[in-house]
Formats: C-alpha cells, structure tokens, sequence
C-alpha cells in the first residue's frame, strides 16, 4: 500500500525480537529467551511476507549486540553471539528477496543519550561482521568518527552507513561538518559501499 503511492523505494522498519521479548507483558513463556526466539520466528514469517509483497528495504532496528560490552547480556542471558543467532533467525530467507539493513545506534530516548562515556562499536565489530544484512548502519555523528578505521578494517563485504547528522541536538550540522566527517569515512571505506544517512538510520 505505502510503496503504490511513491515511485521511490519505500524502506520498513521493525524492531528486533529481544526488544520486544524487554518489553512485553508474557503469561505464557517462563522463559525471556524462549519468548525470544518465538518473537524471532513470527516476526521471520511477517517479513517473508512483507518482501513477497514487494518491498524493497527492510531495516532491522537496534539489535543488542552492540549493546553488551555497555549493558551486559541482553534479558540478562544472551550474550554477543546469541543476539547474532536471533538477528539471523529473524531475517533468515530475506535477502534472496530484498534488501536488509541492520541499523545500530546507541539510543536517543527523548533526543536524550544513554550514556555518560561515548561508546564504541570495536569490541563488537567482529560480531556485527556475522549479521545476515546487506548494510550496517553506524552512529558517526554524536559519537565521533573515532570508529571509523576499525571499521573499514572489519566490514569488507557489507554497505557501510554512517550518520552524518546528530539525533541528539537541534543544532544543525553545517554542509562543511558533514562534508568533513564524509572525507574521514572515505579514508577507511571504499565509495561504493559508503552510504550517507543520520545517526538515527533514517
């Protein structure tokens, strides 16, 4: 329905299962990781059928899994290698049909950080490499382009998509900010797999 009223690709998003396993109320599983990888198969077959509709972009939002070196292991049971399994579970037999993004941020509830410290994708990288996804989506702006050699050392067969504007603020960047932090990316990731969004994967 939302593609037929635009010529241009129509992206959807969704949050990821051990997300909404957080924060929905369950009578019935006894356990947050099985409620997890039953949240992880329906979504499964809700996407299949979202790509047999036809759209082209599917975004995969906020797994934890850069997340656990910060916050320790999601539901307190699953940890970096887990959140991998259950990202790929989730998309498995997606990317025959569409394209999959998996967007990583490090939150902005109410335009608001989450952390004190600025965070680092690094200790994760490797894990993030694991993901099922055609593009990884990076947090370049608020947090700095310190990231971004490491980057372009361990991503080398995904889109890389950096944020070049700040969800944090309502201060607008400058062309000549956003230019800057473009140049330091192409420094460490080739042009062709470079993609320029915001922060916040939009």
């Amino acid at each position: 329905t939302a593609q037929r009223m635009t010529k241009r690709p129509v992206k959807f998003g969704t949050i990821l299962p051990e997300l909404i396993a957080a924060s929905v109320e369950d009578d019935y599983y006894k356990d947050p990781v099985e409620r997890t990888w039953a949240i992880s198969d329906a979504l499964n077959a809700e996407l299949n059928e979202l790509a047999d509709a036809g759209c082209p972009v599917l975004q995969m939002e906020e797994p934890q899994i850069h997340m656990v070196p910060a916050r320790g292991k999601a539901l307190g049971k699953l940890d970096v290698q887990d959140l991998v399994g259950v990202f790929n579970n989730t998309v498995k037999g997606l990317r025959a049909k569409t394209e999959v993004w998996c967007h990583t941020c490090w939150g902005n509830p109410s335009q608001q950080r989450m952390f004190k410290d600025i965070q680092s994708y690094q200790p994760t990288l490797e894990a993030l490499n694991q993901v099922d996804a055609d593009a990884l989506t990076f947090e370049t702006c608020s947090s700095g382009p310190g990231d971004l050699h490491a980057i372009g050392q361990v991503i080398k067969d995904k889109k890389i998509v950096i944020g070049v504007i700040d969800h944090h603020t309502l201060q607008v960047e400058r062309p000549d900010e956003v230019a800057a932090l473009i140049r330091e990316a192409l420094k460490h990731i080739p042009p062709e797999r470079l993609i320029i969004s915001s922060d916040c994967g939009m």
